[in-house]
């Protein structure tokens, strides 16, 4: 894993070498198995440059059926990526969107 030891307990930088890839109804999204981590995940993972956010929805990792791909699907219409961080059951949500202004490039 790229920077688990960070200094900011919400955010984490990873490589794509970190994930896998999840397919579901015909969509695919890269994804990360965080159970075995003694920390809780963070709100920002930072991948290639990119900085996603945890956006609050999680799906079941089993059994997640039909609202995943949909809600996959929304979200790149939408011109967002997604990723997902696997915690026990569930898959929490991440997005990056490329037009938001994050909060360190206001100032």
């Amino acid at each position: 894993m790229a920077d688990t030891a960070t200094a900011d307990p919400t955010s984490v930088t990873l490589g794509f070498e970190d994930f896998y890839i999840l397919s579901s109804g015909g969509v695919d999204a890269f994804a990360i198995n965080w159970t075995e981590h003694d920390t809780e995940p963070p709100y920002y993972i930072t991948v290639d440059g990119r900085r996603f956010a945890f956006n609050g929805l999680t799906f079941l990792v089993k059994g997640h059926g039909a609202p995943l791909p949909g809600w996959v699907r929304e979200e790149e219409a939408a011109g967002h990526l997604v990723l997902f961080v696997e915690r026990g059951p569930r898959l929490m949500c991440y997005v990056h969107d490329p037009a938001a202004v994050e909060d360190d490039e206001e100032e």
